[in-house]
C-alpha cells in the first residue's frame, strides 16, 4: 500500500534506468538499503531526496484485504470489524 513517487530526474546508478520528476517509483524492485538511500538527502549530483514516500490511503474502490493491509502497516486496530465501510471509518 505505501508508494514512492520520483522527486527528482536521475539516472539509477546501478541500473542505469532512468527516472523522471513526478512518476512512481518501483520501491518493491529494489532492496531496502537501496530505497533508504534514494529517500536520503545525501546525493553526489543531487540536493534532497530522489524519492519521496506517498501514503496513499485505501477508499472504497479498494478491497477489504487491501484496506486491512493499510490498517496493519499504520497499526490500527480493527477490532475484528469485516465490512468495508467500517473499516474505512477507522481511517482519519
Amino acid at each position: 500500500m505505501i508508494k514512492y513517487m520520483v522527486e527528482q530526474d536521475f539516472t539509477d546508478r546501478l541500473t542505469e534506468i532512468v527516472y523522471r520528476k513526478g512518476n512512481d517509483y518501483p520501491a518493491d524492485e529494489v532492496s531496502d538499503e537501496r530505497l533508504a538511500e534514494l529517500l536520503g538527502s545525501v546525493h553526489k549530483f543531487h540536493d534532497g531526496a530522489l524519492v519521496v514516500k506517498i501514503d496513499d490511503k485505501p477508499t472504497d474502490k479498494n478491497t477489504v484485504a487491501e484496506i486491512k493491509a493499510y490498517l496493519d502497516e499504520h497499526e490500527i486496530e480493527s477490532d475484528g470489524l469485516t465490512k468495508k465501510q467500517e473499516l474505512l471509518d477507522l481511517i482519519k
